[in-house]
């Protein structure tokens, strides 16, 4: 059954090199809106440079995704990884 709910629109910033980790924010999000969004009337919505942006010409690569995406978020998720190799 249909319901209202408000949607917000989450930001998932990440490089390239850490898909598998912005694919389990993705699950977390869905699994949230599983249990909670029909009594909460909210929605979370993932969105992601990979998913919600086109090529386009004119401006630089991060220039594009922050006027498509950056922009209209609502919340901003950030994956970042490094190498305990190069800790010290």
């Amino acid at each position: 059954m249909s319901y209202l709910a408000q949607v917000f629109k989450v930001f998932i910033a990440s490089p390239s090199d850490v898909a598998i980790e912005r694919n389990l924010v993705r699950e977390v999000l869905a699994e949230w809106n599983e249990v909670n969004s029909s009594t909460r009337s909210l929605v979370v919505l993932p969105i992601g440079w990979e998913t919600h942006c086109a090529p386009e010409m004119g401006a630089t690569p991060q220039d594009i995704v922050n006027k498509r995406i950056l922009n209209d978020a609502d919340i901003l998720i950030g994956v970042f990884w490094t190498s305990t190799r190069f800790a010290k």
